[in-house]
Protein backbone atom coordinates (compact mmCIF):
# COMPACT_ATOMS: atom_id res chain seq x y z
CA UNK A 1 0.00 0.00 0.00
CA UNK A 2 1.49 3.33 -1.11
CA UNK A 3 2.07 5.97 2.00
CA UNK A 4 -0.61 8.12 0.43
CA UNK A 5 -3.21 5.72 1.01
CA UNK A 6 -1.65 4.78 4.06
CA UNK A 7 -2.25 8.38 5.56
CA UNK A 8 -6.32 8.62 4.58
CA UNK A 9 -6.39 4.80 6.26
CA UNK A 10 -7.93 5.63 9.69
CA UNK A 11 -7.61 1.84 10.85
CA UNK A 12 -3.77 2.12 10.06
CA UNK A 13 -3.66 5.62 11.41
CA UNK A 14 -4.39 4.36 14.63
CA UNK A 15 -2.37 1.06 14.37
CA UNK A 16 0.54 3.49 13.67
CA UNK A 17 -0.21 5.38 17.11
CA UNK A 18 -0.74 2.52 18.70
CA UNK A 19 2.85 1.26 18.39
CA UNK A 20 4.65 4.39 17.90
CA UNK A 21 3.26 5.73 21.34
CA UNK A 22 1.95 9.00 22.40
CA UNK A 23 4.76 10.90 22.20
CA UNK A 24 6.46 9.64 18.67
CA UNK A 25 2.78 10.60 17.16
CA UNK A 26 2.54 14.01 18.24
CA UNK A 27 5.84 15.00 16.66
CA UNK A 28 5.26 13.55 13.72
CA UNK A 29 2.05 15.32 13.97
CA UNK A 30 3.79 18.55 14.26
CA UNK A 31 6.14 17.64 11.29
CA UNK A 32 3.00 16.58 9.35
CA UNK A 33 1.58 19.82 10.08
CA UNK A 34 4.63 21.95 8.92
CA UNK A 35 4.82 19.82 5.63
CA UNK A 36 1.17 20.77 5.25
CA UNK A 37 1.72 24.71 6.10
CA UNK A 38 4.93 24.47 3.37
CA UNK A 39 2.68 23.18 0.54
CA UNK A 40 -0.18 25.83 1.38
CA UNK A 41 2.43 28.53 1.17
CA UNK A 42 3.27 27.40 -2.32
CA UNK A 43 0.33 26.73 -3.59
CA UNK A 44 -0.78 30.34 -2.48
CA UNK A 45 2.26 32.00 -3.91
CA UNK A 46 1.87 30.14 -7.27
CA UNK A 47 -1.97 31.04 -7.52
CA UNK A 48 -0.47 34.83 -6.68
CA UNK A 49 2.20 34.60 -9.22
CA UNK A 50 -0.82 33.16 -12.15
CA UNK A 51 -2.78 35.96 -11.02
CA UNK A 52 -0.27 38.44 -11.81
CA UNK A 53 0.98 37.26 -14.88
CA UNK A 54 -2.93 36.92 -15.90
CA UNK A 55 -3.13 40.97 -15.25
CA UNK A 56 0.17 41.69 -16.92
CA UNK A 57 -1.22 39.88 -20.15
CA UNK A 58 -4.78 41.70 -20.48
CA UNK A 59 -2.65 45.12 -19.74
CA UNK A 60 -0.75 43.94 -22.72
CA UNK A 61 -3.41 43.54 -24.62
CA UNK A 62 -5.51 46.79 -23.72
CA UNK A 63 -2.03 48.70 -24.83
CA UNK A 64 -1.66 46.96 -28.43
CA UNK A 65 -5.45 47.70 -28.84
CA UNK A 66 -5.10 51.03 -27.43
CA UNK A 67 -2.52 51.93 -30.55
CA UNK A 68 -4.19 49.61 -32.90
CA UNK A 69 -1.99 46.78 -32.98
CA UNK A 70 -3.57 43.12 -33.42
CA UNK A 71 -1.99 40.17 -32.32
CA UNK A 72 -2.02 38.97 -35.61
CA UNK A 73 0.50 41.57 -36.70
CA UNK A 74 2.39 40.82 -34.34
CA UNK A 75 2.95 37.34 -35.15
CA UNK A 76 1.03 35.95 -31.79
CA UNK A 77 -2.24 35.00 -33.49
CA UNK A 78 -2.57 30.87 -33.13
CA UNK A 79 -2.96 30.06 -36.80
CA UNK A 80 -4.46 26.05 -37.02
CA UNK A 81 -3.47 24.13 -39.86
CA UNK A 82 -5.99 22.58 -41.93
CA UNK A 83 -4.97 18.66 -42.48
CA UNK A 84 -5.99 17.64 -45.39
CA UNK A 85 -7.46 13.77 -45.42
CA UNK A 86 -4.87 11.12 -45.75
CA UNK A 87 -5.29 9.14 -49.17
CA UNK A 88 -6.47 5.56 -48.57
CA UNK A 89 -2.89 3.56 -49.01
CA UNK A 90 -3.03 0.92 -51.88
CA UNK A 91 -3.03 -2.74 -50.76
CA UNK A 92 0.76 -4.32 -51.54
CA UNK A 93 -0.18 -7.91 -50.27
CA UNK A 94 -3.14 -10.59 -50.83
CA UNK A 95 -3.75 -13.18 -48.89
CA UNK A 96 -6.61 -16.26 -48.59
CA UNK A 97 -8.14 -15.82 -45.35
CA UNK A 98 -9.16 -18.72 -42.66
CA UNK A 99 -12.93 -18.43 -44.75
CA UNK A 100 -11.25 -19.01 -47.93
CA UNK A 101 -11.91 -15.53 -48.94
CA UNK A 102 -9.15 -13.26 -50.73
CA UNK A 103 -8.15 -10.52 -48.88
CA UNK A 104 -5.39 -7.47 -49.08
CA UNK A 105 -3.10 -5.59 -46.90
CA UNK A 106 -1.33 -2.36 -47.29
CA UNK A 107 2.01 -3.43 -44.99
CA UNK A 108 0.89 -1.13 -42.56
CA UNK A 109 -0.48 -1.58 -39.15
CA UNK A 110 -0.94 -5.36 -37.46
CA UNK A 111 0.00 -7.99 -39.65
CA UNK A 112 -2.64 -10.10 -40.22
CA UNK A 113 -2.66 -13.64 -37.97
CA UNK A 114 -2.49 -16.00 -41.54
CA UNK A 115 0.71 -13.99 -43.08
CA UNK A 116 1.92 -13.75 -39.47
CA UNK A 117 1.51 -17.68 -39.17
CA UNK A 118 3.36 -17.87 -42.69
CA UNK A 119 6.07 -15.89 -42.02
CA UNK A 120 6.90 -17.77 -38.58
CA UNK A 121 6.74 -20.87 -40.73
CA UNK A 122 9.54 -19.36 -43.05
CA UNK A 123 7.76 -17.90 -46.11
CA UNK A 124 9.07 -14.76 -47.53
CA UNK A 125 6.56 -11.08 -47.61
CA UNK A 126 7.02 -11.20 -50.94
CA UNK A 127 5.10 -14.02 -51.65
CA UNK A 128 1.97 -12.59 -51.00
CA UNK A 129 2.88 -9.46 -52.90
CA UNK A 130 0.61 -8.10 -55.23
Amino acid sequence: MSLAKNLNNLRFLRAAVNELGLEAAEQALEKLQQVVAEKREENAAAIAEEKARQELIAKYKEELKANGISLTELGLENETKVRKPRKPLAPKYKYVDENGEMRTWTGQGRTPRIIQVALDAGKSLDSFAI
